[in-house]
C-alpha cells in the first residue's frame, strides 16, 4: 500500500494548461479543501490525519512545508466558508482530467483510511465527491480497495 501511495504521490495531480498561477492556486486550494472535508467528517481532525495531508500537499504540488500550511490553512477557510462541495468540485472538473480527479478520490480514501478505520460518514463524504467529479462506481471501489490494502 505505501508503494502505490509513493506512486500516487510522485505524479502530478495537476495537467498542464494553460489558465495560469491563479487558476493553480485554485485548483489546489479546492483539492485541499476537499481532503479537510474528509478528514473533519467524522468530527475528529486526528494528528496522523493531519500530517498525511500536509505531506499529500507537499509532495502532489511540490510545496515546501511552509507553503504547504499556507495552503493548508487557505482550504480551511474555504471548507469553513464552503456551504457545499459544488464550488471546489466545478473547480476541479473544469481543469482536471478525468485520471487526476480518480488520482484524487484515491486520496481521499487513503486520508480517510489514515487512521487505519473509515466511518460510514467519511465513505458518504467521499461517494458524494466522486459523484460531483463524475468518477465511474467502479473507479470509486477501485480506489477505497486500494486504500485498505485489498488490491
Amino acid at each position: 500500500m505505501l508503494d502505490k501511495l509513493k506512486q500516487l504521490l510522485q505524479r502530478e495531480l495537476l495537467s498542464d494548461n494553460d489558465e495560469g498561477e491563479e487558476a493553480h492556486v485554485s485548483v489546489k486550494r479546492a483539492a485541499a479543501a476537499l481532503m479537510i472535508e474528509v478528514i473533519a467528517a467524522d468530527y475528529h481532525f486526528k494528528e496522523e490525519e493531519r500530517a498525511l495531508l500536509l505531506s499529500i500537499l507537499q509532495k502532489r504540488f511540490s510545496l515546501d512545508k511552509e507553503a504547504a500550511e499556507s495552503l493548508l490553512a487557505e482550504a480551511e477557510l474555504a471548507h469553513k466558508d464552503a456551504t457545499d462541495y459544488f464550488t471546489f468540485t466545478a473547480e476541479i472538473n473544469r481543469l482536471f482530467s478525468q485520471e487526476k480527479k480518480i488520482e484524487l478520490i484515491h486520496i481521499l480514501w487513503q486520508l480517510a483510511n489514515a487512521d487505519n478505520e473509515i466511518h460510514q460518514i467519511e465513505q458518504h463524504v467521499i461517494r458524494r465527491i466522486s459523484n460531483l467529479l463524475h468518477v465511474e462506481h467502479s473507479d470509486y471501489i477501485a480506489a477505497k480497495l486500494a486504500s485498505i490494502g485489498h488490491t
